[in-house]
């Protein structure tokens, strides 16, 4: 027979919340356990929660305070994610930080320049290229511009990966 494991619990009268409050932060766990959020998220996902505006915020400020939302690490966590996985130019993972709830002073501090965004660029046009082999030469340089461009590269990112696109062709 297992032996019955005991929960522990984090101390959340050392700050004599009221019972509401201490409901809010245990909802906030809950949703923690699935994945990060901002601080912008939890705060809308607790009042459409029902809890009130007071005690949402008490709950926000005391999982900050213990570190368990912090947006500056979930910028960068998601501004990986939009490069390495989703490849974004540097508007486009802007506009996703933005999209997530990250503050705007966060979102342009941990942007960096563009130059960090080449890499991203060639690796989606080598993706994209596989597909447009019977495909003339301008056509497949025009589809991939607009590509760039809708995923936020700018105009010199995406010359420069287009120039080394057309140096290996021909």
């Amino acid at each position: 027979m297992k032996p019955k494991l005991k929960k522990t619990a984090v101390n959340y009268r050392s700050r004599d919340f009221e019972d509401s409050t201490i409901n809010a932060i245990k909802y906030a766990f809950r949703l923690l356990g699935y994945r990060d959020r901002s601080e912008k998220e939890m705060y809308e996902r607790l009042i459409q929660k029902g809890f009130s505006e007071k005690i949402t915020l008490e709950a926000i400020d005391y999982l900050s305070d213990k570190g368990f939302i912090d947006d500056r690490r979930f910028a960068e966590v998601l501004r990986k994610d939009a490069v390495e996985r989703k490849y974004f130019g540097r508007s486009g993972a802007r506009n996703y930080l933005l999209n997530k709830g990250i503050a705007a002073r966060i979102v342009e501090d941990i942007l960096g320049d563009e130059g960090d965004y080449i890499d991203a660029a060639k690796r989606l046009v080598e993706k994209k290229i596989r597909n447009m082999k019977n495909i003339d030469a301008e056509t497949v340089r025009r589809r991939l511009w607009g590509m760039l461009a809708r995923r936020g590269f700018s105009y010199d990112t995406i010359n420069k990966v287009l120039k080394s696109y057309d140096s290996k062709e021909e």
